[in-house]
């Protein structure tokens, strides 16, 4: 599907600031650039989900290849310690990703292909070469850097013992983790061998510590004959002692299965059958059942971002059982009313939200729409009546209906919306009090209660709606509609686009009408829709910077695709036809090959920022193609 020339790779840096991922459905995944240079702390050929907990850490950082001839080494690696870059890539022909990466290169008469696979359901990662040459022979040498660490930290002190046998190398990593090696050709090991400083470019500029050391097990040699076609296979395991003779078989296995995925999907195009495999990126196995990971490479399972993405990425690819699963998933952690903003990696959860629970309430109703699984809706009504008792009498974090009939959340200390930055005591984007988008799923939920409600045959207060409805009217303002009220706030922000984006629209006619000109004349973009029109004096269009900065113009001006999905369907509520996003494909090549950023510069020409896979960003093309 992409395929990249050496010219194009060497053009304005282009190989070193895309990247690549692939995950293996536990919540582990392998990324990096184009080039392999590892410009972020969280690249890595395995990161794996380790133990119950699936706890991500860095187990293999990559792997430094060497071919020798005439006596001579000619690295195919790139790498970058302070002040000095290796020049691997420079030797580097080509790299394409149908389903898996793949790497050319060439020194003289040797040509090397290069292919990476993660196995599904497993950490374990697959490396094969394919070797030609014409000439008399070469040495092609293997060097694996390992590591074991958090994936969010950077390590200074790694030192593991190994044993090496006839069936593969054993590293103990501590913790009592072990990484089984192996691969083709002679392994000589090395003795307390360190990678020093390698220098991530990436977490410099985002003000994050950049400089980390690896640890050298030892380097595999392999001799390749005169005038040959050589295949050579390296594995690393955790799970089980993996033998390099499984390699090709693992590789086509994990092809087929994404195949599969495009199948499932009804996947018409190639641009399709992209999207298919982004979505299945992001849908893992947890302990207790699927859940979605927000984004790659640092997000983990949010309940805002699952429910937001989960009809784009579940139900548009046909995946209802992964749906259905996700749903039950979330609904054991239902807790006052309130369903989960973050569930940790031990199991825990955070209830800092205020619209989580009302867009579990809209994704659980997306889904009986496409599967009219009835049977599961009398299993959950009680928790979504849970959720409506709790935002009615009163909840935590100061959620509470008031007596206009109107949510109410949080004061001027909390930040539970989705535009949730906080900068040490600072909140870039207050909103508490009585927020429009809020209330517009309010309206929606109660709305959905009835329905389902009609389908159970059981009693619920129909009139709550109406009242809503009417008190609604308070957020009309001269252009467009208030962002907040109680306290009163006219900032032009895409939040009022949800009075119509969502399944059952709290307003509609003329209002509806200047809302979705507004929005559309001052936020969209190409790239999706700014979260603060731009002459608003608190508007910043660049995302950059240490934490402190990029915190504070997150919500001030970035713009962030999944907002496409609310303004596809307002669109379609309003002019009664398709919105379709029209440069798909370019943004499936701005930052990481095949995948839809988090985020993009307000400001022209608007470069992918954040995390540069991400859940919801995917799942809102996936419903606006």
């Amino acid at each position: 599907m992409y395929k990249f020339t050496k010219e194009e790779l060497l053009q304005n840096e282009f190989s070193k600031t895309h990247e690549w991922l692939l995950t293996n459905g536990i919540g582990g995944f392998a990324m990096s650039t184009l080039c392999g240079l590892n410009t972020r702390k969280y690249h890595g050929l395995l990161v794996a989900a380790c133990g119950k907990t699936r706890e991500r850490r860095l187990i293999l950082s990559k792997l430094n290849e060497a071919l020798e001839i005439d006596g001579k080494s000619y690295s195919l690696a790139t790498n970058e310690c302070p002040g000095y870059l290796e020049d691997g890539y420079v030797r580097q022909d080509g790299f394409s990703k149908i389903f898996l990466p793949s790497f050319t290169y060439s020194v003289k008469d040797v040509l090397v292909k290069k292919k990476v696979a993660l196995v599904h359901g497993e950490n374990t990662v697959c490396v094969s070469y394919e070797i030609k040459t014409d000439r008399d022979g070469a040495k092609f040498v293997i060097t694996p850097l390992f590591n074991h660490r958090d994936f969010h930290a950077t390590n200074s002190n790694v030192s593991f013992s190994q044993a090496y046998s006839e069936e593969a190398v054993r590293l103990d990593l501590g913790e009592g983790l072990k990484a089984y090696m192996d691969c083709d050709g002679d392994y000589i090991e090395y003795e307390n061998t360190i990678y020093e400083k390698m220098y991530y470019r990436m977490e410099d500029e985002r003000g994050l510590e950049c400089l980390e050391n690896h640890y050298i097990p030892g380097s595999y040699e392999i001799e390749i004959e005169p005038n040959t076609s050589k295949e050579i296979c390296f594995i690393v395991s955790l799970d089980k002692m993996e033998k390099k003779e499984n390699v090709l078989g693992l590789m086509r296995r994990e092809e087929i299965r994404l195949e599969k995925v495009c199948k499932i999907a009804s996947a018409r195009n190639e641009i399709e059958m992209q999207l298919a495999v982004a979505a299945d990126n992001f849908i893992v196995q947890g302990n207790e059942g699927k859940t979605i990971i927000a984004g790659y490479p640092w997000f983990g399972s949010w309940g805002r971002d699952t429910f937001i993405a989960l009809e784009g990425l579940t139900l548009k690819t046909n995946r209802f059982s992964d749906a259905k699963s996700i749903l039950l998933q979330f609904s054991k952690y239902i807790q006052n009313g309130l369903v989960p903003n973050l569930i940790t990696e031990n199991g825990g959860a955070a209830y800092n939200s205020v619209d989580g629970s009302l867009w579990y309430i809209e994704a659980f109703y997306e889904y009986i729409m496409y599967t009219k699984d009835f049977n599961f809706l009398r299993e959950i009504y009680p928790k979504l009546l849970e959720i409506i008792n709790a935002y009615q009498q009163g909840t935590e974090n100061h959620i509470y209906m008031d007596t206009d009939y109107l949510i109410v959340a949080g004061n001027e200390n909390t930040q539970l919306t989705w535009m949730d930055a906080k900068v040490g005591d600072v909140i870039p984007t207050p909103r508490y009090g009585k927020a429009v988008e809020i209330n517009a799923l309010w309206y929606n939920a109660l709305r959905i209660m009835n329905y389902f409600s009609d389908i159970l045959e059981t009693d619920f207060d129909r009139e709550i709606c109406k009242k809503v409805k009417a008190s609604f009217t308070k957020f009309f303002c001269e252009k467009g509609l208030f962002d907040t009220i109680e306290p009163e706030n006219s900032q032009i922000r895409p939040n009022q686009i949800m009075a119509m984006g969502l399944s059952f629209p709290v307003i509609s006619g003329d209002k509806a009408v200047e809302v979705l000109e507004l929005v559309t004349k001052e936020l969209l973009t190409d790239k999706g829709l700014k979260t603060l029109d731009s002459h608003d004096s608190e508007y910043r269009g660049t995302y950059a910077g240490g934490v402190y900065e990029r915190d504070m113009s997150y919500h001030q001006g970035t713009v962030w695709p999944w907002l496409w999905k609310v303004y596809g369907n307002a669109y379609r509520e309003i002019k009664r036809e398709r919105f379709a996003v029209a440069n798909v494909e370019e943004l499936l090549m701005d930052g990481c090959i095949g995948n839809v950023a988090e985020i993009y510069d307000g400001d022209e020409p608007r470069y992918a920022k954040g995390a540069p896979a991400q859940a919801w960003s995917t799942a809102a093309i996936l419903e606006n193609i």
